[in-house]
C-alpha cells in the first residue's frame, strides 16, 4: 500500500472494514449499548424522536477520538507516555468497564431504589451531621482504592496525580458544592448529580434535571471505552495513516494531515453503525407496543449491558475480538475486500476484474510475485554479504523506538524452550514482528516474510516474530498451516509488545547489526518491502534484482 493516501481512500477503507473481524466485536457491544438506549427512550424516559441515533453519532465520535488519539499518541507521543508510567488504554478500560456496569444497572431500575435510599437517607443527616461525615471518609476511602486501581499504582510517587483526581472531582461535584449549605445538603445535591448524569428515571423523585447533554457525552464516552478494550488489527490503508503519522512525528512535520485521514477513516467506520442505530431508533415503536413486557426488555438490556461492562474490564472483549478474527474465512474475505476496494479506488484495478479480485485476491491476479521469482532466479548473487559500519555517536544515542534509536534490550523463549535476546542477534539484519494467529493482516504478510527469509537467511538476515498472549499450541497449529521456518518467540504477559509499543497488530521493526532501528512499520510488510531496505547493507549492488523485470 502507497503511503500517499488520499481522504476519499481513507474514508473508503473505514467503510468496507466494517466487516472486518477486527471489528466485528465491536458490533455486539454497540448494538447492546444501543439497546440499552432505545429501551430507555421506548420507556419514555427520552422522548426525542431520533434519540437513540444522536446517541449513534456521538457514539461515532467516541471511537473517532479514540481512532485519532490512538494513531496520533503511537505516533507523536508514546514514549513520553511509556516514561510516566500513563497506560491509556488501561485506564479507559478499568473508567470504562464500570460506567458500562452501572448504565446496566440503570437500565434494569437497579439503582433507582439506591438513589431514592440516598435522598431519604441524606434528607434525615440534616439533624445527625456524624453519619454524614463517616459516610464521607468511606467514599473518599472508595473513590482513593478505584483512583489507585484504575490509574496504577505509579501514579501515587507523584503529587501531580493527586492533583489530577481532586481536579475530577471540583469539576464533578462543582454545582453541589457550592450550592450545598451542608454535609448532608452536599449528599442530596451529589445524589441528584449522579442521577443526571445517568440519566436515571427522574419521574417519581423531587427534582428535574436538565436535558440530556451529560447523556450524549456519555455515549461518546461509551465509544472511546469500546474501541480501548479490543487491540486492533491494522490494515494496509490504517497502516499507511500510522506510518504517514509516524514520519510526521519523527521529522517534527504536523500531524495533521495524519489526523485528518485518521478522522475519514473513522468516519467511514462509522457510516454502518449509524445505519445501526437508525434501525434501532426505528424500533422503539415496536418497544412502545410491547409496553406490557417493558420490564423483561429492561431486564435482559441491562444484563446484556452487565455482560459487556465486566467483559471490557476482564479483556473478555479482546478474546471475542480474537475467536472472531481468528475465522479464517471471514478473515481473508475481509482483507481480500478491503485490497480490491483501494486497488479499484487507485486505479491499479478495473471494475471487471472485482469478482475474480474478491475470490482470489488481489495479489495472484497482478501475479506480485513475479517479483520474488525475479530474484529466485539467481539474480541475487551468493556472495553479498551485510555491513554495518558502526556510528561514531554510537555510544551516546538513544535506547527508544524512533528511527536511529538503539532497539531496547529484551530476552524472550521460543517455542522450542530457548532463550534468545536481542542482543544475541548482534551483527545481523534482524526484523522483530509483533503478531497473533487471529490478526488477519498478520497471516497475510507470513508467508511473504519466509519468501525473503528462505533467500536472505544464507546471507544472515533473522527473523524473530514475537507472539501476543498466545500458547505454544495455538502457535504450532499456526507453523503448520503455513509451514513457517524463522524464529516464533512467546509474549504471554505482553511485556515485549508493550515495551515495543505494539498496540496494533502487525507492528514490525528493522534493525541493524549494531542494533539500530532502521525503519519500522504500522500494518503488514511485504517482500519488496523487505528487499528494499536489505540492500542498504548489502556490500555488491543489487540494484538490477531488486527491480521489477
Amino acid at each position: 500500500m502507497n503511503s500517499d493516501v488520499s481522504i476519499g481512500l481513507a474514508f473508503l477503507a473505514g467503510l468496507v472494514s466494517f466487516i472486518s473481524p477486527c471489528v466485528l466485536p465491536l458490533v455486539p457491544a454497540y448494538v447492546g449499548y444501543m439497546g440499552g438506549r432505545a429501551t430507555t427512550q421506548a420507556s419514555g424516559v427520552q422522548r426525542n424522536r431520533f434519540g437513540t441515533f444522536l446517541h449513534g453519532i456521538f457514539f461515532v465520535l467516541g471511537f473517532t477520538v479514540f481512532f485519532v488519539g490512538f494513531g496520533l499518541i503511537t505516533a507523536a507521543a508514546a514514549s513520553f507516555l511509556d516514561k510516566i508510567g500513563l497506560d491509556v488504554e488501561t485506564i479507559l478500560i478499568r473508567l470504562g468497564g464500570i460506567a458500562v456496569i452501572l448504565f446496566g444497572l440503570y437500565v434494569m431500575k437497579a439503582l433507582d431504589p439506591v438513589f431514592a435510599f440516598m435522598l431519604r437517607k441524606s434528607q434525615a443527616w440534616e439533624k445527625k451531621p456524624l453519619p454524614a461525615l463517616l459516610f464521607t471518609v468511606a467514599v473518599a476511602a472508595v473513590v482513593l482504592g478505584y483512583f489507585y486501581w484504575a490509574f496504577g499504582a505509579v501514579f501515587w510517587e507523584s503529587a501531580a496525580w493527586a492533583l489530577i483526581l481532586l481536579m475530577l472531582v471540583l469539576v464533578f461535584f462543582r454545582q453541589p458544592m457550592n450550592e450545598a449549605t451542608s454535609l448532608a445538603n452536599f449528599w442530596t445535591r451529589a445524589t441528584e448529580k449522579l442521577q443526571v448524569a445517568l440519566i436515571s428515571d427522574t419521574r417519581n423523585l423531587n427534582f428535574q434535571p436538565k436535558a440530556g447533554a451529560q447523556g450524549y457525552l456519555s455515549s461518546m464516552f461509551m465509544g472511546i471505552v469500546f474501541s480501548a478494550g479490543w487491540t486492533p488489527c491494522i490494515g494496509p490503508v490504517y497502516g499507511a495513516v500510522l506510518t504517514l503519522a509516524n514520519d510526521a512525528a519523527q521529522k517534527g512535520d504536523s500531524l495533521w494531515p495524519a489526523g485528518t485521514m485518521l478522522t475519514a477513516y473513522s468516519f467511514g467506520l462509522g457510516i454502518p453503525f449509524l445505519l445501526t442505530a437508525l434501525a434501532l431508533n426505528q424500533a422503539t415503536g415496536v418497544m412502545r407496543r410491547l409496553k406490557r413486557n417493558m420490564l423483561m426488555i429492561e431486564r435482559v438490556s441491562g444484563i446484556l449491558l452487565l455482560i459487556i461492562g465486566f467483559s471490557i474490564l476482564s479483556g473478555g472483549l479482546n478474546s471475542l475480538n480474537q475467536r472472531i478474527a481468528g475465522n479464517g474465512d471471514l478473515g481473508s474475505f475481509s482483507v481480500r475486500l478491503e485490497a480490491c476496494t483501494t486497488g479499484l479506488a487507485e486505479g491499479r484495478l478495473s471494475s471487471g476484474r472485482i469478482k475474480p479480485c474478491l475470490s482470489d485476491g488481489y495479489e495472484k491476479i497482478n501475479d506480485q510475485n513475479r517479483f520474488i521469482r525475479a530474484v529466485d532466479k539467481g539474480t541475487r548473487t551468493d556472495n553479498i554479504s551485510y555491513v554495518f559500519p558502526t556510528p561514531e555517536n554510537y555510544d551516546s544515542l538513544a535506547v527508544g523506538l524512533e528511527i536511529g534509536n538503539r532497539a531496547p534490550e529484551f530476552e524472550v523463549e521460543t517455542i522450542d524452550g530457548d532463550k534468545i535476546s536481542l542482543s544475541d542477534l548482534r551483527g545481523q539484519p534482524v526484523l522483530i514482528n509483533f503478531w497473533a494467529t487471529w490478526c488477519q493482516p498478520c497471516r497475510k504478510e507470513m508467508p511473504e516474510i519466509e519468501q525473503v527469509y528462505q533467500i536472505e537467511q544464507k546471507h544472515g538476515f533473522r527473523v524473530l516474530t514475537v507472539n501476543l498472549f498466545e500458547s505454544k499450541e495455538q502457535i504450532n497449529d499456526f507453523l503448520k498451516e503455513f509451514d513457517l521456518s524463522f524464529t516464533f518467540a512467546l509474549d504471554e504477559k505482553g511485556e515485549i509488545n508493550g515495551l515495543y509499543n505494539a498496540v496494533g497488530l502487525p507492528t514490525s521493526y528493522l534493525i541493524d547489526g549494531n542494533g539500530i532501528i532502521v525503519d519500522k512499520k504500522s500494518g503488514p510488510i511485504s517482500a519488496q518491502w523487505l528487499f528494499d531496505h536489505l540492500s542498504q547493507f548489502a556490500t555488491t549492488s543489487t540494484e538490477t534484482a531488486l527491480s521489477l523485470q
